[in-house]
């Protein structure tokens, strides 16, 4: 038997991506997507972050049980030391640490990338998704109250924040994931965790 691995997401992975995210879309407000994004789609945003941001996945046994990624906080310059971040498993792998598991190996890639903050918005209630967001350390920002209608109902949207940096002053530019991926260091937090 294979041992887990958690590696770098690649565009071939786009159909086992798609597969763990189709629930959250079909059947909760996790997200607020509604349709669920084929294969082709997930590759295709996969294909998109990586040039400038880590997407990682679990694979086990040659399959994909989960995946977390760091996406465009807001598209204002000065923003651009914040990153927004998100962590989905598959049902099947749930209560099995691999959401805290994507994040320990997520986190220091964002660090080595120079950026200050990372945040995750939460689709409230979510006891499990707000108890690992805080077990990593993250802290509540606010809420958006009301914020999104899907299945049926208005759901709020709690904000959470974790810092990452020392804030130096001025900040180093972040340094895009595309030029560190083949680097030793990345290879380094990929192994360790």
């Amino acid at each position: 038997m294979s041992q887990p691995t958690i590696r770098v997401a690649r565009p071939e992975d786009g159909e086992h991506v798609a597969a763990i995210y189709r629930p959250y879309v079909v059947s909760t407000p996790i997200t607020f997507e509604t349709e669920p994004p084929s294969g082709a789609a997930m590759s295709e945003r996969i294909e998109s972050i990586l040039p400038r941001w880590p997407w990682l996945v679990w694979e086990e046994r040659g399959r994909v049980l989960g995946y977390a990624y760091a996406s465009e906080y807001r598209a204002r310059i000065a923003y651009r030391w914040s990153v927004d971040v998100a962590v989905y498993v598959d049902s099947t792998a749930h209560r099995r640490g691999i959401g805290r598991r994507l994040y320990q190996a997520l986190f220091p890639l964002l660090t080595l990338q120079r950026l200050e903050n990372a945040y995750a918005g939460i689709t409230l209630p979510n006891a499990g998704s707000v108890g690992l967001h805080e077990a990593m350390g993250f802290r509540t920002v606010g809420v958006y109250s009301n914020v999104g209608w899907k299945l049926g109902a208005w759901h709020d949207v709690g904000w959470w924040g974790l810092a990452l940096g020392r804030y130096p002053t001025p900040p180093p530019e972040p340094i895009p994931f595309g030029e560190l991926r083949e680097s030793p260091e990345v290879a380094a937090i990929l192994s360790r965790v």
